[in-house]
């Protein structure tokens, strides 16, 4: 018997977010590379209406996953379990305080902080130096983010060559 599916809802939300992650990872990455200049601030605009976006979609999912628990896997120890529930743990940590120190660091600019365009309120003033701390933290908190996300893709693929295939509960569509 195979284990328990999670639900299309948890499905849907867990892939749309990986999605949005990954974009943020390119879009972050690409920025220094621009010139300063129109381009640029489009960028750097996209990049932060796509960070509240995610963190709003974070807090759907956590949302969800309390009204509908993941299914338990039997096939796993109870040290994997304990493993992966505290790995899930770190990730949403970091999938909330990766977006917040982001927004953070952008409400100590001298400039306005707009999600798609439309003015959101700041949580600061201008001050180089807080900008300049979020901005660290906010670097930190996604390089670590992309680390824990590695190791998740790596657990998946260790389950797979140990002969616990556990990534079809998470795929889209009917499995058996």
């Amino acid at each position: 018997m195979s284990p328990a599916r999670y639900d299309p809802g948890a499905i849907s939300l867990h892939w749309v977010h990986a999605a949005l992650i990954a974009t943020l990872f390119v879009i972050g990455l690409s920025i220094d590379d621009l010139p300063r200049g129109p381009e640029r601030s489009a960028t750097i605009a996209l990049h932060k209406s796509l960070g509240i976006m995610a963190l709003l979609l974070l807090a759907l999912r956590l949302a969800w996953r309390r009204l509908h628990p993941p299914p338990a896997d039997g096939r796993l120890s109870p040290a994997q379990r304990r493993l992966a529930r505290n790995g899930h743990r770190a990730v949403y940590l970091l999938l909330a305080l990766t977006p917040l120190s982001g927004y953070l660091s952008s409400s100590f600019t001298p400039y306005p902080m707009r999600v798609f365009g439309y003015l959101i309120p700041k949580a600061g003033w201008p001050d180089e130096g807080l900008n300049a701390l979020f901005g660290t933290a906010h670097t930190v908190f996604a390089w670590t983010l992309l680390a824990l996300i590695l190791m998740h893709i790596a657990a998946v693929i260790l389950h797979w060559l140990q002969g616990v295939p556990v990534l079809h509960r998470m795929l889209p569509g009917r499995r058996r």
